[in-house]
């Protein structure tokens, strides 16, 4: 069996450069991994990752020279050795300087793993037994596969949440702006429908940018509490409402009810007349 180095040409050997080669010495999974598959979790796990688009390009790259859709299939080899200038062009002509610059990103992250020659070029060197194949170790996408998937799924609640809570807040800034323009058409005297409706077009000004899922909280947190108070204040008003409606119903009750007779004998005659 062929030796397989740690440390890359040209570069110190560090701590996560040994924890990096630890990752693929782990047991891998008995089936093979669909490689386009672990790239689409890393798509929902990049920021937990600290990845950027290109250089999830990047890997995509580097993956669609592994000749194998699933990753471990047949106990292939995992190492891919393009040259930059093979992976610059599957990337569409991307400079070879921002190329190695995400590259490097992906090594950092324990993703990828270099495993560089002596002289530090890539190729793959064929024996009577296995060949030695010198470049990008691709296994550490398959040992951390669990790790993977547990972020992409944590990553995929919190889009979740922050979807629904931006719903929430939309349908929030709605309503007061709502109550703001019904009590300004019916009292328009009180001052604090103007501040309502200052408050629901300043959440609609904050909706158009990228809140965080801190940041939705809290705008929630405001707009339930202006809610509350233009609820209130309609409840208010009901009632005030309510209060003079049942004086003059009262008033009319009380006018309703006949008089009686300031003359004592008038009901004497009266009876008398029907008898």
């Amino acid at each position: 069996m062929s030796y397989i180095p740690i440390t890359p040409f040209g570069r110190s050997m560090s701590v996560e450069l040994i924890e990096h080669h630890r990752s693929t010495t782990k047991a891998m999974p008995e089936t093979g991994v669909n490689k386009y598959e672990i790239l689409r979790k890393l798509t929902s796990a990049r920021v937990k990752f600290g990845l950027s688009d290109r250089a999830l390009n990047v890997l995509q790259a580097l993956l669609s020279f592994h000749p194998e859709t699933e990753l471990n299939a047949n106990g292939k080899p995992l190492t891919v050795f393009p040259s930059n200038a093979s992976i610059c062009e599957r990337l569409n002509g991307m400079a070879c300087s921002t190329m190695r610059r995400h590259l490097a990103v992906l090594v950092d992250t324990g993703l990828i793993v270099r495993r560089d020659s002596p002289n530090g070029k890539r190729y793959v060197k064929r024996y009577s037994g296995a060949p030695q194949a010198f470049g990008f170790d691709l296994t550490p996408l398959v040992t951390r596969l669990d790790e993977i998937s547990e972020l992409a799924r944590d990553a995929r609640e919190v889009i979740e949440e922050m979807d629904r809570l931006k719903r929430s807040v939309s349908l929030m800034r709605r309503d007061l702006a709502g109550l703001a323009e019904l009590g300004a058409d019916m009292h328009p005297e009180r001052a604090i429908w103007d501040a309502f409706s200052d408050a629901a077009l300043l959440a609609a000004r904050h909706l158009r940018r990228k809140l965080s899922l801190a940041e939705l909280n809290t705008l929630k947190g405001e707009l339930a509490s202006h809610l509350a108070e233009a609820k209130a204040a309609f409840q208010i008003e009901d009632t005030t409402k309510t209060s003079t409606s049942d004086v003059q119903n009262e008033q009319h009750h009380l006018n309703s009810i006949p008089l009686l007779p300031q003359n004592p004998n008038f009901f004497m005659g009266y009876d008398a007349e029907i008898v």
